[in-house]
């Protein structure tokens, strides 16, 4: 069975809506969305193994020709070349679909649960443009007078003077920065100006003088991590899809600098300690790995030879030498002679990505033990680079390999796609132990994504990284869970244990682009700040509380809020808010709390304790996503207002999250709205897309006024000289 997979879906059996995934024989793919509010488009490549699967449990359920007729045009269909799949008819789509459904999940949703290895798909980054990004506006003060920010596109960013619209400054579509959010506050009694991009970067500047006060740079997160002491100093190194190689001291936070890859990011990432040296080695999607020496800062090697992403990396040290290992995505192993940068042989003999690599010792001598997505585990003899054994493992797709000492006898430890973890004796490649965790939640395994291993309080431990976000640590003798964290950035897809002599920690870099650092101990939450991994399209300042000092918080497309000190940047939390990103965030005082409201595109709103990082209640019920949202009062009690894509206008209770308001409007999306007390009365004001303003008295849900405009209201604020109004082109008052 051969030819090209097209295997299409309705709305009725997948929650993302009808979709296309087409595979061609090469693994290239592409997976089309089709929903009401327009067509979404993914690319990517499959690995070879999972094609594989899939012919070989289709060539059992034979079929009928590729256009089998169906009473449904819902119904779901697969092809493969000339022959089909059809549900209704005697040739029904085979279970085996489920593995495409899953696919198609993993590549429109990623920071839900992953029931497939991160291995099994590389797909393509999905790049902001000038076109793409929204103006934004928003209002605040300058020099003690009203100011307002505007953002346009690739147009660059503009400081200007409320009501006459005077310039203060700006930057144009040359600066380098990609603005797509804007916000305007006042920290310490410095006026501020802060940006964010849509390569994920946040800068503030001083609003006065245009000095640089703190950011964050852009990237793509930091999907893969590494840990180590650098001369003397615990650290952390994170990378993504595109960007530099970051390291952080893992203590505070604090980002010590960048390892330059060109922008190309990291497939794959490591730390040892070499011959004195403290190694950092970093796989670009081209297949080039790249050595620095952590403690001077330079680079050592560029390392050419795969023709696929290296998605495996492992150090062996030799007295003053040290031999590294790479496998990738063209499914080959090469070991390379870091003094040199020499490369000293080739490994061949898997037939599909490597997944995980790992030295250990047999009968005195050096071995490489390999892992991969074809089902097997093999080791090789080092000095002579050959092959000694492989074994399968059980008809499931291995995802990483470390070894582990157990009662003083080394073994190895592989993860696979059903959430096991297997011991394996090194000599002969037996099973001497497996454990999974206990679902009580009752839903189906999730792939072990990366494995980490190490000691605490002299035991040995594994430390997992899993499909659903989950991270696990494990004793390895008694094949025992001693903690579960919970997912926070959705799938684990690297992990690694910091070996600090106070206190282990492990560190985890997850798909929404995150590093999350906790105490080995017993979990407890340590702080490493991560830009976000898409585009910010939120941001705001909170003004401070007792006890609390002023905030920004921003929300992204990654799904994130981020919530930073305002005045230096040290970053404070980060809340995993919605699964399809962030599109709207408010901040307000609630009995002396600062609640923040964070919408998205789930249709919902969800309110935050600030300060204390708790989740409150979910408020549902909105007809489009809330685009724009304001916190205010009504007759003593706190509310939160939700201006929406479908033009309408709801309200909530703070407290008790019911409905207090749903406001008559127009059908075009909401693009600004506030909420003011003028002399007792409650007045809502809301711009739409069709340049049209509308205010409501809350209390009555009246509609006041409405007026048509020259320009699309992206900001507006009650001020002493009427209703400003900032959109492209400037602002008005009226």
């Amino acid at each position: 069975m051969s030819g090209k997979v097209r295997f299409t879906a309705g709305a009725r059996q997948l929650a993302i809506g009808r979709m296309e995934l087409t595979i061609d024989e090469d693994g290239s793919l592409q997976l089309l969305r089709q929903l009401p509010e327009g067509d979404t488009v993914r690319y990517g490549r499959l690995d070879q193994a999972v094609r594989q699967r899939l012919l070989t449990a289709l060539r059992a359920a034979p079929g009928g020709p590729a256009d089998l007729p169906v009473a449904d045009e819902a119904a779901r269909r697969l092809t493969v070349g000339d022959t089909g799949w059809a549900d209704g008819t005697e040739h029904p789509v085979p279970p085996v679909a489920r593995l495409l459904e899953a696919l198609a999940v993993q590549l429109l949703r990623p920071l839900d649960g992953g029931q497939l290895p991160l291995a099994v798909v590389e797909s393509e980054p999905v790049a902001a443009t000038a076109e793409a990004v929204r103006p934004a506006a928003a209002i605040g003060t300058v020099d003690g007078r009203p100011a307002f920010a505007l953002a346009e596109g690739g147009l660059g960013f503009d400081l200007g003077r409320l009501p006459d619209g005077g310039s203060l400054g700006g930057s144009d579509g040359e600066a380098g920065l990609l603005p797509s959010a804007v916000a305007l506050g006042t920290v310490e009694g410095r006026e501020l100006f802060a940006v964010g991009a849509a390569d994920g970067a946040v800068q503030v500047w001083d609003a006065s003088d245009g000095a640089l006060v703190h950011g964050t740079a852009g990237g793509e997160g930091a999907q893969v991590v590494a840990a180590g002491l650098v001369q003397g100093v615990p650290l952390v190194f994170s990378g993504g899809r595109r960007g530099e190689v970051r390291a952080w001291r893992a203590e505070d936070g604090k980002g010590l600098g960048l390892l330059e890859t060109g922008g190309e990011g990291a497939r794959a990432l490591l730390h040892a300690h070499c011959a004195g040296a403290d190694l950092v080695v970093a796989s670009a999607p081209d297949g080039t790995v790249r050595v620095w020496d952590a403690g001077a800062g330079a680079r050592l090697h560029l390392l050419v030879g795969h023709s696929e992403p290296v998605t495996a990396l492992a150090v062996l040290p030799l007295g003053d030498q040290a031999l590294l290992a790479t496998g990738g995505q063209d499914c080959d192993i090469r070991l390379w002679d870091l003094a040199t940068g020499r490369e000293v042989a080739l490994l061949t003999g898997h037939s599909a990505t490597v997944t995980g690599l790992a030295f250990t010792e047999l009968d005195g001598r050096p071995v490489l033990a390999s892992c991969a997505l074809d089902n097997t585990l093999r080791t090789w003899d080092v000095h002579a680079g050959t092959a000694l054994g492989g074994r399968p493992a059980g008809g499931s797709w291995l995802t990483a390999l470390v070894t582990v000492t157990v009662d003083g006898r080394e073994q190895l430890a592989s993860g696979d796609e059903h959430g096991r973890i297997r011991l394996w004796e090194t000599k002969g490649g037996k099973p001497v132990g497996s454990y999974e965790p206990q679902r009580a939640d009752g839903a189906g395994p999730v792939p072990v994504n990366a494995l980490a291993a190490g000691q605490l309080d002299g035991r040995p431990v594994l430390l997992a990284g899993y499909g659903d976000g989950r991270v696990r640590l494990w004793d390895a003798a008694s094949c025992s869970e001693l903690y579960a964290l919970e997912s926070d950035g959705g799938p684990v897809g690297s992990v690694a244990l910091l070996p600090a002599e106070d206190e282990p920690v492990l560190v985890c870099g997850t798909v929404a682009g995150a590093v999350r650092c906790h105490r080995l101990r017993d979990g407890a939450p340590l702080s490493v700040p991560t830009p976000h991994s898409g585009p910010v399209t939120a941001l705001l300042f909170g003004e401070p509380v007792p006890g609390a000092a002023t905030v920004l918080v921003s929300g992204g497309a990654d799904g994130t809020v981020r919530i930073r000190n305002g005045q230096d940047g040290a970053p404070l939390r980060q809340l995993t808010a919605h699964q399809d990103g962030v599109t709207a965030l408010a901040i307000g005082e609630v009995s002396g709390r600062r609640v923040l409201a964070s919408a998205g595109r789930d249709r919902t709103v969800r309110l935050w304790d600030v300060d204390g990082g708790q989740a409150g209640p979910v408020l549902t019920g909105l007809r489009g996503s809330a685009e724009k949202l304001a916190i205010g009062s009504l007759e003593g009690r706190a509310v939160v207002l939700a201006g929406c894509a479908d033009g309408s206008v709801l309200g909530w209770d703070v407290v008790g999250g019911h409905s207090i308001a749903d406001l008559p409007g127009g059908t075009a999306e909401v693009r600004s709205l506030v909420c003011q007390d003028l002399d007792g009365e409650v007045l809502v004001a809301a711009g739409d897309a069709d340049d049209t303003l509308r205010l409501w008295h809350l209390a009555s849900g009246t509609l006041v006024n409405e007026a048509p405009l020259d320009r699309t209201p992206l900001a507006i604020a009650f001020g002493e000289a009427g209703l400003y109004v900032v959109g492209p082109g400037g602002a008005l008052t009226l």
